[in-house]
């Protein structure tokens, strides 16, 4: 797996269309690209979904099926994103969102039944928003329910259980040997 433009969002409007088809289409269909899946996140996917177009329109290149697309989402106003997401490639792309760092009660309702992977986690920045841990466990449940493959990366650094801080060693949470059991879920698409 290769994480695009992992430190930075490559959708800035400040980014050319042709820039990202040389950049990154171009590396992802190449004959050593073809062998890894590509996963590209976004607080942007209004811009992913018309650079998706403009591909097809302009530059006549489908999107490539190993470029994973996915949106962060950290509270309920953000959740809208997941509409223009379902607009990026075909029906051979694989859509993830990212509930991470997650803020608030998030209900992603309907739209988690048209998503291919859902990964979330709490804030380890230093903000330290808190992170209930009530909610890992009622998205893993509902995407269990749809089944939809579910990724529990981190708890972060202020965890909240039972109304409590909750202490842990690994200091943004990520060592899920301290996690109860019934957390202790990193599924992946097929």
């Amino acid at each position: 797996m290769i994480f695009v433009s992992d430190m930075s969002d490559t959708l800035s409007s400040a980014v050319s269309f042709e820039y990202m088809l040389d950049e990154i289409i171009w590396n992802v269909l190449n004959e050593h690209g073809v062998n890894h899946r590509w996963l590209w996140l976004t607080k942007r996917p209004d811009r992913m979904a018309k650079f998706s177009q403009w591909l097809r329109s302009k530059a006549k290149v489908q999107w490539p099926s190993n470029l994973w697309v996915g949106t962060s989402v950290t509270t309920q106003a953000t959740v809208s994103r997941v509409h223009d997401l379902l607009r990026v490639g075909n029906e051979y792309t694989t859509r993830f969102v990212s509930v991470e760092p997650q803020w608030d009660v998030i209900e992603l309702g309907t739209t988690l039944k048209q998503i291919d992977w859902v990964i979330q986690g709490g804030e380890s920045g230093s903000i330290k928003h808190p992170f209930d841990t009530v909610w890992a466990d009622r998205l893993r449940d509902q995407c269990q329910k749809v089944g939809v493959p579910y990724f529990l990366k981190q708890l972060g650094t202020h965890v909240i259980e039972d109304g409590r801080r909750f202490r842990l060693k690994s200091r943004k949470g990520v060592n899920w040997d301290e996690w109860p059991k019934r957390r202790r879920v990193r599924q992946m698409p097929c």
